[in-house]
């Protein structure tokens, strides 16, 4: 099958491209978002029809996170195609941007990686599915991974308004710094200021973050939107570099991730982590089960999957 990914790149979204080559499918990438920092917005949509046009795809796996820079028209191109389309967002912005909604006539599917979003496009009587953001897990592994120690939070401080839970997320992170003092470090922009400098390791880039978590006894995950379904695809390095993590609760963890503790509050989020860093032995065997889980589950080849059985 030929698959066009009009898609977000960036060094490590190739896992999708390499998960769709994995199950035996022609790929054509398309790397829009370069017209668009070059400042020709106007390009990308023509530059995106051209590729379906030469390529003639099966499936068009699509990433526009940006408002404008496509119309109907690249959709329509895929129907005449005989093309299936879907539209994706594994981001959560509150309220949803149009573009979502206003193309869903158009794709066969408009997929996020929250219910929310997904109910409300069905709710306006077009086809949207769920689909989980997934892992690459050549960067993403124990491989490597000694003695670990510690707890740690990857995320950067954007004030107390800018997200729906913002302000939480600070006070979770205030409150490891105060609970666990000589062993939280928070990895990311803006923390001086909120926690003591011990407490803070500076940002972290994608990639590098593996060792970090790679040498982490325990991994708390906390996200600015909390919806059905969403987590932030930390919560997913995390496990998969083996750390015993504890994640804010959202409904449906439980059977995404059943290694992950799931918090409800952030005094239970303390009191859980409290607990991992006092009993190391099983939480590296909780780790090894969760990574292993990860390994098995959250890779984007069963996001494939997923995606091609919409299809049928």
């Amino acid at each position: 099958m030929r698959v066009l990914l009009p898609i977000i790149w960036h060094p490590l979204t190739h896992c999708i491209e390499r998960a769709f080559k994995d199950l035996g499918h022609e790929v054509r990438v398309v790397d829009w978002r370069k017209y668009y920092k070059e400042k020709r917005r106007g390009d990308v949509e023509v530059v995106c029809i051209k590729a379906a046009q030469e390529f003639k795809p099966d499936l068009c796996f699509a990433q526009f996170q940006t408002h404008g820079v496509i119309s109907r028209k690249f959709p329509q191109v895929l129907t005449d195609l005989g093309c299936f389309s879907i539209q994706w967002s594994g981001d959560v912005r509150h309220p949803l941007p149009d573009h979502y909604v206003e193309l869903a006539p158009y794709f066969d599917v408009t997929s996020f990686s929250n219910g929310t979003d997904v109910e409300l496009i069905r709710a306006k009587g077009y086809r949207s599915e769920f689909l989980q953001i997934g892992i690459d897990a050549t960067v993403y592994n124990t491989e490597g991974a000694g003695e670990r120690s510690g707890v740690v939070f990857l995320g950067s401080n954007y004030g107390l308004y800018k997200f729906a839970e913002s302000a939480s997320r600070r006070a979770m992170v205030q409150a490891m710094a105060e609970a666990f003092p000589d062993q939280f470090t928070v990895y990311g922009t803006a923390w001086e200021g909120v926690v003591p400098p011990k407490n803070c390791g500076g940002y972290a880039p994608e990639g590098t973050d593996a060792d970090i978590l790679r040498r982490s006894l325990v991994a708390v995950g906390y996200d600015h939107f909390h919806r059905p379904g969403f987590a932030s695809d930390r919560l997913l390095r995390a496990t998969a570099c083996g750390c015993a993590v504890v994640n804010q609760h959202y409904e449906g963890i439980e059977a995404e991730h059943p290694y992950v503790g799931a918090a409800h509050s952030i005094e239970d989020m303390v009191r859980m982590v409290g607990y991992a860093l006092s009993n190391p032995e099983q939480s590296r065997v909780v780790g090894e089960q969760a990574a292993q889980w990860t390994k098995d589950h959250h890779q984007w080849t069963e996001r494939v999957k997923q995606i091609t059985a919409w299809m049928r």
